[in-house]
């Protein structure tokens, strides 16, 4: 329970559990993992949060994981283990499906492999391979906790106060001896159900990446890939709501148009208001793949004027896309510009 307490995590139900992805029977397209649109109801918590901050969220190992790992180790279902210096005891099956990392192999447990285990090797992979005999308490002792994820808001307060809203990729990813799946991906998007669920979450707060103040009387530019777009869906749905004037841009990329367009609605229904402009890249859709950082120099002199008119800069994904991003912006702007942008907290990024 420490790692609840020292979060402040509550219990949300979960209102909404869907794929937001067009299946491709043919199996000709290149989607990449599944991605869910997950709603967690707030309304018996007293969780709070703004535009931008993130969802911590509590993962469970899967029941055919905690089976196999109890078969590796040889151990039976309802057996007692003695858990952080004796505080807490607990079938060994609760500590597997709720405090134990099983990806992350211990330093502690290396002595019980061979020494040539390959680099990256994960606990379970390990276990499974050489079914070594460890002593069930150094084991328990010895894993690494299961650790809290988190997940970009995809909501703004002001249009769903009572509710939370997630952009999640399943992930997924080729293991030693079959695909293995990101644990609390799927937690969230295969395991729990809706109306009858409820995790342990919290609000992890955001210092900068979020609509300031100084926001206000400001456009503002996001630029996003893959689920990188779920903060800026909440950053535009408060602009709107607030009746904001300033422009906004946004530059999404992804790979296919027709199955990875996330919020594709929503989107369109803010361009028709004239609230947002949008400039899209999806890379699987011709010979010569388009990222968004194509579509900013495509777009240079839109984003000229964004600068000059104050405009602040966001930029939400993998960190790939930030080094790919600035480089663009260098091109558009020039170095000592973007410089500039973030000696003036004006060049705001997140990405993971």
């Amino acid at each position: 329970m420490h790692l609840l307490q020292k979060f402040n995590a509550q219990q949300a139900l979960i209102d909404v559990c869907e794929p937001l992805f067009y299946c491709d029977p043919s199996g000709d397209l290149d989607l990449g993992d599944p991605v869910y649109r997950i709603v967690f109801n707030t309304q018996s918590t007293n969780l709070s949060y703004k535009v931008g901050d993130a969802l911590g969220v509590f993962p469970k190992n899967s029941p055919q994981v905690i089976d196999e790992v109890l078969g590796f180790l040889g151990v039976s279902r309802g057996t007692l283990v003695s858990y952080i210096r004796g505080a807490c005891v607990l079938p060994i099956e609760e500590f597997l499906e709720k405090y134990a990392d099983i990806n992350k192999l211990p330093a502690k447990l290396l002595s019980y492999f061979p020494q040539e285990l390959a680099p990256n090797t994960t606990l379970y992979d390990a276990l499974k391979e050489f079914l070594p005999r460890i002593p069930l308490e150094e084991f328990v002792n010895s894993v690494f906790p299961l650790l809290p994820r988190l997940y970009s808001i995809a909501s703004s307060p002001y249009v769903s106060p009572q509710q939370i809203e997630l952009l999640v990729r399943r992930v997924s990813y080729e293991g030693k001896f079959h695909r293995r799946y990101g644990v609390c991906s799927t937690f969230l998007c295969e395991t729990l159900c809706p109306g009858k669920d409820a995790p342990y979450v919290y609000v992890q707060p955001t210092k900068h990446f979020t609509l300031s103040e100084r926001s206000q009387d400001r456009p503002i530019v996001m630029i996003g890939s893959g689920t990188g777009i779920a903060p800026f869906k909440g950053f535009v749905e408060q602009r709107v709501f607030l009746k904001n004037p300033k422009k906004n841009l946004l530059f999404f990329g992804e790979r296919q148009k027709n199955a990875n367009f996330y919020y594709q609605e929503f989107w369109h229904e803010v361009i028709d208001q004239g609230s947002l402009e949008m400039f899209l890249a999806f890379s699987r859709e011709s010979e010569q793949k388009i990222y968004v950082q194509d579509a900013l120099r495509t777009q240079s002199k839109r984003v000229r004027e964004a600068y000059e008119e104050g405009a602040l800069f966001f930029i939400c994904g993998r960190k790939a896309l930030g080094i790919e991003v600035k480089k663009a912006l260098e091109d558009i702007l020039g170095k000592e510009h973007v410089h500039a942008l973030k000696e003036e907290q004006r060049y705001i990024v997140d990405v993971y």
